[in-house]
């Protein structure tokens, strides 16, 4: 029964570990990130700043939970020459990349944007929310397959 407890709570973490990095970017870019384009304000930049580091930090967490569930589901024996292995390895990279946009690319455009009014930023925060929602997808489907 506890190892059954404990199995739901790591998929538990890692589920909302993903809404919290998709609902992050989403409200990067739909609501920030543009506050930040047509009044970049200190203060909006560092919440901008901040949400960027919490999403880096979720998205850690939720990649090594999924790591976890690996080992407590199928094991590392099946990410290779499988439909499902595939899928799991196809969002790992999605989440990788994710990691290097947030930090890489968004979080530096955001913080020049202060001195020119830079509107990459927004188009960065969209290519972030559209790789988290690809990613759920794509890890939706590794539950289907064998």
């Amino acid at each position: 029964m506890m190892l059954l407890f404990v199995s739901w709570l790591i998929r538990y973490g890692h589920v909302i570990g993903a809404a919290t990095w998709v609902g992050g970017y989403a409200f990067l870019a739909f609501f920030i990130v543009p506050l930040v384009g047509k009044e970049p304000s200190e203060t909006l930049i560092r919440l901008a700043i901040a949400i960027i580091r919490t999403l880096t930090y979720t998205g850690t967490l939720t990649m090594g939970l999924g790591l976890v569930l690996i080992t407590r589901t199928r094991g590392f024996a099946h990410l290779f020459g499988s439909a499902w292995g595939g899928l799991i390895i196809t969002g790992f990279v999605i989440a990788i990349a994710l990691l290097g946009l947030g930090d890489g690319a968004l979080r530096p455009t955001i913080i020049r944007s202060k001195e020119k009014g830079d509107s990459k930023a927004r188009r960065w925060a969209i290519a972030g929310f559209i790789l988290t929602v690809l990613a759920v997808g794509v890890m939706t489907g590794a539950t289907f397959v064998s």
